[in-house]
């Protein structure tokens, strides 16, 4: 009976280990009096379950294996907050560390030193042996919780945090680690490999190192995820920044009958390098901007924001465009350590008079449509592009518009959009659909492109950021002395 009873006990801890790891993971549903009692009341059925079954056979450890394993599970289910997913993955995480710190330590420790210390003469369930073995247990297992509470608790509850509670695809590996054990463990029992056989402890041995080392895999595996979803979380975080920086809501002027303008942003990953902009200079003068960042993702979205900053913070009241570009250029390339540049278009649109003057810093050439007519590349010189060298000295050029003319303006997402067959979507394309759709609004054109883009591109990825504006000159301004 008292051998039963010890070794019941000695069982029954790495249960109490398991239970106290996941407790200090896992939010409790209740007040700490009631937790208390209730792992009370759980600890009794545990130990009482174990006693009964080793009472009918000492050596079947299937009750305290997986018996045990599975009451810690259920009692984690029942009294903390969480998923089910994450509720599993942590208490079978736990019983997993219990199983190895019991078979790799404890076990090894009671085999090597009790026969040398002579506590085992008969069996190694002689009570001085198994009393050696619990205070064996109470060593291990105390260490081993404090060094799980101070290097991996943390650790572990942020990437559960990242991955939301969804623990689903992880579950697996503890739950079949578990099992594992077990079917070890009848294994040698059957064949009488107990811990007074001399393969007990080089197979044990063996045996706990494969499950350390998968318990280190699956644990870098659900980091990994975890910082994946943190990742893409910032990735959106960044993205939604990105948009609400560019000019979004439609009509951006609607007391302005003047103008009509519709652009769009399609990065290729979840941030892009591209930028379009546009915004009343004063009262009577309409700037816009296209430009394209080398490089993609969050870097050159970093970059846009300050070219985008720049250009519209030195853009003022009757500033030639020229010395606008000249001025930012150079405080691109102070802060450009890594090597990046900007292509870049801006032209600035007289409401009144219907000049238009412009500046290219290597960019596409606008589409121009002249009222009635079709739509035709403007050929500009394109100048050297932004944050490529210092002391470049751009120079504006001007053209006139007139009532209903429109600037289709873009990057070169647009004309080098690569189908399957990695043919590229190209000049001629693009001024074929312009000129089938150019009667309409500009938000119908940019439509019209967009779609023609992609029945073109099919199926085959997106490699650049797609960005397109569309301006029409409706009407002049009246001129402030006229109002008067």
């Amino acid at each position: 009976m008292i051998t039963t009873a010890l070794w019941s006990f000695a069982v029954f801890l790495a249960s109490v280990f398991g239970a106290m790891l996941s407790a200090i993971t896992l939010k409790a549903k209740y007040s700490g009096k009631i937790m208390m009692a209730l792992w009370s009341a759980a600890a009794v059925i545990g130990y009482v379950t174990a006693f009964v079954a080793y009472r009918i056979n000492l050596t079947d450890d299937t009750v305290g294996i997986l018996g045990l394993t599975a009451l810690v599970v259920l009692f984690v289910i029942l009294f903390y907050e969480g998923t089910i997913s994450e509720k599993l993955f942590v208490s079978l995480t736990a019983c997993l560390i219990d199983n190895v710190c019991t078979f790799m330590f404890c076990g090894t420790t009671d085999t090597v030193v009790g026969r040398r210390l002579g506590l085992i003469t008969n069996s190694p369930y002689d009570i001085p042996n198994l009393l050696f073995f619990i205070r064996v247990k109470l060593a291990v297992y105390t260490l081993f919780f404090l060094l799980y509470r101070q290097f991996l608790r943390k650790p572990l509850q942020d990437m559960i945090k990242s991955l939301e509670g969804n623990l689903c695809s992880f579950v697996a590996a503890p739950a079949v680690s578990v099992l594992g054990f077990y079917l070890i463990n009848l294994c040698t029992n059957r064949n009488n490999i107990y811990p007074d056989n001399r393969w007990f402890f080089p197979l044990y041995l063996t045996i706990c190192l494969i499950f350390a080392i998968e318990f280190w895999l699956l644990y870098y595996s659900v980091l990994q995820s975890s910082r994946a979803m943190k990742s893409a979380a910032e990735l959106g975080v960044a993205a939604n920044i990105q948009k609400s920086m560019l000019p979004c809501i439609f009509p951006p002027f609607p007391d302005r009958k003047e103008v009509d303008i519709y652009a769009t942003m399609d990065p290729a990953k979840e941030v892009g390098g591209d930028f379009y902009d546009f915004f009343m200079v004063d009262d009577s003068h309409l700037a816009i901007v296209m430009a394209d960042v080398s490089g993609k993702g969050v870097p050159a979205a970093l970059f846009m924001v300050i070219g985008k900053t720049l250009i519209k913070d030195h853009t003022r009241p009757k500033r030639d465009l020229g010395e606008v570009f000249t001025e930012v250029n150079n405080l691109l390339c102070e802060s450009n350590s890594e090597g990046m540049f900007i292509t870049a278009f801006e032209g600035v649109l007289d409401l009144e008079t219907g000049e238009f003057r412009f500046v290219n810093a290597g960019h596409e050439m606008p589409f121009i449509r002249k009222a009635g007519e079709e739509f035709k590349g403007y050929r500009i010189r394109p100048g050297f592009v932004l944050a490529g060298m210092e002391g470049i000295s751009y120079k504006a050029g001007s053209m006139m518009l007139e009532e209903g003319d429109k600037i289709f303006q873009y990057t070169d997402g647009v004309t080098e959009a690569t189908n399957a067959g990695n043919e590229l979507y190209g000049m001629e394309r693009l001024s074929k659909i312009l000129n089938k759709c150019g009667g309409k609004e500009p938000v119908s054109i940019l439509q019209a492109v967009k779609k023609d883009i992609d029945a073109f591109v099919g199926n085959a990825p997106q490699f650049d950021d797609i960005t397109m504006l569309c301006l029409e000159f409706k009407a002049k301004m009246r001129r402030r002395e006229e109002k008067v």
